[in-house]
């Protein structure tokens, strides 16, 4: 961190000059962070637009005509049957008025409707905030605290807002901007009449399309030629398919499959579906259109990818890999990555990313139709299986790189580093997999695959320990805790417990913070589990120091270093010294204190720990500032800072700057310290670490 010095240093600017930084006498090296709102990036989220789009002449003028700037921001509804094409609609209408949203246009699937769980505002809000690339310590765990932060954010900023597949108006209230620069297209087979009602949102409600433009849908994917050689059969497959895009296009691509199909047997064989269908229709008849059309392409498929399509249908997720597809069909990764193409040219599957697939809604219902009536119960359990046993090698693996633990409690991280090349990668997969992983947590407790249920969680614990995405940590160790005491399981519960308390550590509820340790210490002293003993004393001990008990605190850590000693297990060791060091620090043990964290971060480099290692930096500094030696604190505390501006971590940024800037204060850096302390205590409000807000108001008010 560099600080300035000096009196009479002036200079001008004009215009956007993003981060200005006025210095007269600058010590050490220059380190400069974005103010907060300045320099955030532009998210370009729009998904694919279709090339082969068709009508919607007045739909998509209404949807100009919503943009008034009247001074309110701009919200319409695009409503309509499944499969009418208003995700289409709302993409090509987004894509024609990006230029007038420069700041970004945001989109999320809420998956309102389908075999998954509607996602969450609270999910959406997180996704989006991330979007500007807020830390993700930064982010609150309350919803309503998050939808201030993502108003707050888009106040300024003219940004385009795509919420599609919405279920109802509670999940897309908290994610409409509050700013008129803004302008909001949700989609929703439901007509969210409070919606309108509560915000005076336009509604635009799709219907099938034109007869003209059913047929100019058809021309597109079977050629002029043989639309003009049968129009009376492409008016009546235009009828049968009701208008439907989706329909339309599956029609189309049969016929165009094969040159021996034509549009009158076509027609044929969907009225005879339809007859049968009969039989099975509900209030929607539309529905039933869509799956016969899903039929055609099905039975056209050959049998392995017509098996990969059942089985992929169980994947409880919104979206998915290679790999995942090729755990559920039991094929090598190269096999799936083909089928999976044949899928998508049959218009059975999306291809959403690299080499990432996602349903439509209405087909992937289709397909687990299929995999019901023509899949062995068995062959549902094993498939399941195989996905959620992979997802939990991937999350072990991904543990190992980020907390380089010796001991792993879910797998026995032999082929860790077969997965991930570094952290970064690491936390990069969990990121991308989190509301997947999220929903093979559910699926595996769901499904009776109690085991996998909690130690899934428990192979997540480095990602969300990095992370923070405190909602998700706490509902995935409440569900794994659920199933291991649903089935006896003694370990499960004990290690469920153990990772609960971190959520409790994280969220500053220290009042009955020691619950969750002596509650998983007592079941690991009844089990045998030794490892598990070592790990509760020393969280026992933490906790006993974060209630200010530490005579208590340092009988539990005594204890815990004593057994840790007698293994070669380092990771334990290290940050037993390192809660031992920091207990020390609060009883002005200074020599105790010294050793203890030099032991720690000593282990920390060792064995790769980066995060740790910045812990350690920082305590130390604190060290050197309680013994007033405030030149080598200032050194410690940049030390300490360089390593948390590496892996991410805000948190103990915002403790660094604190001591960073006390230290500068004591030796007459009056304005620069003042200057650290206000962007500690800006973090800190961000991260809503609270005590750490106020001892920093505290200082400022000095």
């Amino acid at each position: 961190m560099g600080w300035v010095q000096g009196a009479d240093v002036g200079n001008s600017f004009s215009g956007d000059a993003g981060v200005v930084v006025q210095a007269g006498v600058v010590h050490g090296g220059v380190h400069v962070r974005p103010s907060r709102g300045s320099g955030l990036p532009v998210p370009r989220q729009l998904p694919f637009d279709v090339p082969d789009f068709t009508g919607r002449v007045e739909e998509l003028r209404r949807l100009d005509g919503s943009v008034t700037g009247d001074g309110t921001v701009a919200i319409t509804l695009v409503s309509g049957a499944p499969g009418v094409g208003k995700t289409a609609v709302a993409v090509r209408w987004a894509y024609r008025v990006s230029d007038r949203f420069p700041d970004g246009q945001l989109y999320v699937n809420l998956r309102g409707f389908g075999t998954t769980d509607p996602m969450t505002a609270h999910e959406a809000l997180d996704a989006f905030v991330r979007a500007f690339d807020v830390a993700p310590e930064r982010i609150p765990t309350r919803v309503d605290e998050l939808a201030a932060l993502y108003r707050s954010l888009l106040a300024t900023r003219r940004v385009l807002v795509v919420l599609d597949n919405a279920v109802d108006v509670d999940q897309v209230g908290p994610l409409l901007p509050g700013s008129a620069t803004c302008a909001v297209v949700i989609t929703s087979r439901n007509r969210l009449a409070g919606l309108v009602a509560g915000t005076g949102a336009r509604r635009v409600v799709l219907e099938g399309l034109s007869p003209v433009d059913s047929v100019a849908l058809l021309t597109a994917a079977v050629g002029v030629d043989r639309l003009d050689a049968e129009p009376e059969a492409a008016g009546e497959l235009a009828r049968l398919c009701a208008g439907l895009p989706l329909a339309l296009r599956i029609a189309g691509e049969r016929v165009a499959g094969s040159r021996h199909h034509t549009l009158t047997d076509l027609v044929d064989q969907l009225a005879a579906e339809q007859d049968r269908l009969d039989l099975l229709a509900g209030v929607d008849d539309q529905v039933d259109v869509v799956r016969a059309a899903f039929s055609w392409s099905y039975r056209k498929l050959p049998a392995l990818a017509a098996g990969v399509f059942r089985r992929v249908g169980w994947h409880a997720g919104p979206e998915f890999g290679v790999a995942a597809a090729a755990a559920l069909a039991d094929l090598p990764e190269p096999e799936a990555r083909r089928v999976l193409g044949t899928l998508v040219g049959a218009n059975l599957l999306t291809e959403v990313g690299r080499e990432r697939y996602r349903f439509h809604d209405l087909v992937r219902l289709y397909a687990v139709e299929r995999a019901e009536s023509e899949e062995a119960a068995s062959d549902r359990i094993a498939a399941v299986r195989r996905l959620l046993e992979w997802y939990l090698r991937m999350a072990d693996a991904a543990d190992h790189r980020l907390t380089r633990r010796s001991y792993c409690v879910a797998l026995d991280h032999a082929d860790a580093d077969d997965f991930f090349s570094d952290q970064r990668q690491a936390v990069r997969w969990c990121e991308f997999e989190r509301a997947n992983l999220m929903a093979a947590i559910r699926q595996a407790a769901d499904s009776g695959e109690h085991s996998i249920a909690w130690r899934l969680p428990i192979a997540l614990w480095g990602f969300f320990f990095l992370n923070k995405h405190m909602e998700d940590w706490t509902s995935a160790l409440t569900i794994g805790l659920a199933s291991a005491r649903r089935t006896g399981d003694r370990r499960g519960e004990a290690w469920s417990l153990h990772s609960l308390r971190e959520t409790r550590f994280s969220m500053h509820q220290t009042s009955d913070v020691s619950e969750y340790p002596r509650e998983a210490l007592a079941i690991f002293l009844d089990i045998g589990d030794h490892w598990g003993i070592r790990e509760a004393l020393s969280n026992l001990g933490y906790a006993h120091r974060l209630r200010g008990e530490l005579d208590q605190a340092l009988v539990h850590l005594d204890e815990a270093l004593s057994l840790w000693r007698q293994t070669e297990d380092l990771w334990g060791r290290a940050w037993t010294l390192h809660s031992l060091g920091e207990t020390y620090l609060d009883l002005h043990r200074w020599d105790d204190a010294a050793r203890a964290l030099g032991e720690a971060l000593d282990l920390f480099t060792r064995i790769g720990h980066r995060q740790a290692e910045g812990f350690a930096l920082s305590n130390l500094g604190y060290l050197l500032l309680g013994t007033e030696r405030f030149a080598s604190a200032i050194d410690q505390f940049r030390r300490a800072m360089a390593v948390h501006d590496e892996v991410g971590d805000h948190w103990s940024a915002s403790r660094s700057l604190t001591g960073l800037g006390t230290a500068l204060h004591a030796t007459g850096a009056i304005a620069d310290a003042r200057s650290c302390w206000r962007e500690a205590l800006a973090i800190s409000e961000d991260l809503h670490d609270w005590p750490t807000a106020q001892r920093v108001r505290a200082l400022l008010a000095q």
